[in-house]
């Protein structure tokens, strides 16, 4: 009997501390609750000061660094669209430009309509249209029209103009430009000097010498149309978003001049009519040349040169230029980059 008590004893201790997993050799597998441990994460290697601090340096700027990286359009990569006026390019949508010659808005994209507002005020009324709707790589094509019209009394003038023109990018910074433009110029009754606007008065031609015009042409319709096509060749040479060589050639290479009626040897008008018969027109007596530098800062384009021309002076049109432009996604994205460049002027160090 002791016997017994002592080996029950001796099972029950080797059972309690038998593993969890422990079964089948005594009578089943025995549950028993197990717990988990998470592994516990190692410390952090502790850097001496001297480490430290070197770890937490970071690089600045220099001020003269920061001076040399400012997004100046002098550094920045040239723009080949930039040029609108003897290009297939418009202005960007947004965009206006003020000129001396005409007010122009980029209404559309690849769309740009604008006026002559001295014309305007001197009671031309007047408009132009430029659309660019091909664009294939560097290959653009746009066509344009524009209408003059002057009303006075019983005597209508106008001028209306179409264009096609055919930009190609030859190479990054270099780019050659065709057009061609046609016009038509009209007008029927002669004008009354005094009912003219008073800008477009001359104290050369009274109401007194027209109605001796009249008089001597009788019951003839007063009616006049001019017709003309004109070439005009252009390149430039980009250096960067602020500097570009433009050179310009036009000419026309064929007119048509028709009257309703006879001139009179009054006023110079049969003298003036002597170009009535249709024909060609010699480019040497029509033609323009120019080279110019296109200076195109932040909102301020400016073009001077030199040309020759058969008509003294005629040169300066299209060598001579200057505009303020604003808006459009170029210049917004160039205020972007100089506002950024201005916050980091504090992270220089001298």
């Amino acid at each position: 009997m002791h016997t017994n008590t002592i080996i029950s004893l001796t099972l029950a201790a080797g059972l309690a501390s038998a593993p969890a997993h422990a079964a089948d050799g005594w009578g089943g597998e025995l549950e028993t609750s197990e717990k988990s441990v998470e592994p516990q994460a190692e410390a952090p290697a502790q850097l001496s000061p001297e480490a430290l601090d070197e770890a937490l340096e970071v690089p600045t700027l220099t001020r003269g660094q920061h001076a040399w990286l400012k997004p100046q359009r002098g550094k920045l990569p040239n723009n080949p669209r930039g040029q609108t006026d003897f290009t297939a390019y418009t202005l960007e949508w947004g965009e206006t430009k003020l000129g001396i010659a005409s007010i122009t808005a980029g209404l559309l994209p690849r769309t740009q309509v604008g006026t002559v507002p001295v014309l305007d005020v001197l009671g031309v009324p007047n408009a132009h249209i430029k659309v660019n709707p091909i664009r294939i790589g560097g290959y653009d094509l746009a066509v344009s029209g524009n209408h003059y019209r002057l009303k006075s009394g019983d005597f209508t003038a106008y001028q209306t103009g179409a264009s096609v023109i055919q930009s190609v990018k030859l190479a990054n910074p270099w780019s050659l430009h065709v057009g061609a433009h046609y016009a038509v110029i009209g007008s029927d009754g002669l004008p009354m000097p005094s009912s003219l606007p008073t800008a477009l008065q001359t104290d050369r031609v009274s109401d007194a010498d027209i109605e001796v015009a009249k008089a001597a042409l009788g019951d003839q319709d007063f009616s006049f149309r001019a017709e003309s096509l004109s070439l005009h060749v252009a390149t430039d040479i980009r250096f960067n978003r602020r500097d570009s060589l433009i050179l310009q050639g036009r000419a026309m290479t064929w007119a048509n001049i028709d009257t309703g009626f006879t001139p009179p040897p009054v006023l110079g008008i049969d003298q003036a009519m002597e170009l009535a018969d249709s024909g060609r027109a010699p480019i040497a007596e029509t033609y323009v040349a120019s080279a110019a530098w296109q200076f195109s800062w932040k909102q301020v384009d400016l073009r001077v040169g030199a040309g020759v021309s058969n008509v003294p002076g005629a040169w300066l049109l299209q060598s001579t230029d200057l505009s303020y432009r604003f808006g459009g996604k170029t210049r917004r994205t160039e205020s972007r980059m100089k506002r950024t460049w201005r916050k980091n002027k504090a992270d220089t160090k001298r």
